[in-house]
């Protein structure tokens, strides 16, 4: 009688040649599905930032005595506090606003921090800059729309008490949801006050360079105003 032990060379080769087809087929469908999840969850968030807006306004959470939309950047929606305590953060109860998850407040693109009379808190207190989910995210800054006679800016004095500069605005807002590379997401999102989303397909990477977070100029400025009626046209509207 004789016997053997372990596998042979051409069996060997089988077998990683098996778990080489099986991983070609698996790998590309569950990074598929991860860059599907991803976009679900921008266009949640935008949603969520449409519902933050009109909370914001009719309420006038900042306390600057005028309904307007805060218009200054994301996290301002999460750092803001309220003006009927003067100061941010430095009484027990000027709490910032958290209108919006901590998360989407920590992907905001732009790192800088609008004073709002005084009555914005920092980030850094609370978490530090990084994708949600694959995504930044980034308040728009013009209005490209024929109905508004186009190029008007989102960031505006509308003259609150106390003065907080130019960071609001009466009746629009925009944003919209930058994947950080195009591994993580295949769309741009924008919303408005309308609250529909808009999708478009990227070509090429929407986010530049390699800066945490990547700040206006990191991103394509294509995807950082409203587009012109005749470019909406040619988007994608999505329902979530």
């Amino acid at each position: 009688m004789s016997s053997r032990s372990g596998l042979t060379m051409l069996e060997v080769l089988i077998i990683v040649a098996i778990i080489l087809v099986i991983s070609a087929i698996a790998v590309p469908g569950l990074l598929s599905s991860q860059r599907a999840s991803n976009e679900r969850n921008a266009s949640m968030a935008l949603k969520a930032l449409s519902a933050a807006e009109a909370d914001f306004r009719t309420n006038d959470r900042d306390g600057n005595h005028i309904n307007d939309f805060w218009t200054g950047d994301v996290k301002g929606l999460y750092t803001l506090t309220s003006a009927e305590v003067r100061g941010a953060g430095t009484a027990p109860k000027d709490e910032p606003l958290r209108l919006i998850e901590l998360e989407t407040a920590a992907a905001d693109a732009d790192p800088a921090l609008v004073p709002a009379g005084g009555e914005n808190m920092s980030l850094q207190p609370f978490a530090t800059p990084s994708p949600c989910k694959g995504y930044w995210f980034a308040a728009l800054l013009k209005d490209r729309a024929a109905v508004v006679a186009n190029d008007v800016p989102y960031r505006r004095d509308t003259g609150g008490t106390p003065p907080m500069g130019a960071c609001h605005n009466l009746d629009r807002f925009g944003f919209a949801a930058i994947p950080d590379s195009l591994s993580r997401g295949k769309y741009a999102f924008i919303v408005n006050q309308n609250n529909t989303i808009y999708r478009n397909v990227l070509e090429t990477p929407a986010r530049k360079g390699t800066a945490v977070p990547p700040g206006i100029d990191g991103l394509d400025p294509v995807h950082l105003d409203w587009p012109s009626d005749d470019t909406l046209k040619a988007m994608q509207a999505k329902d979530c």
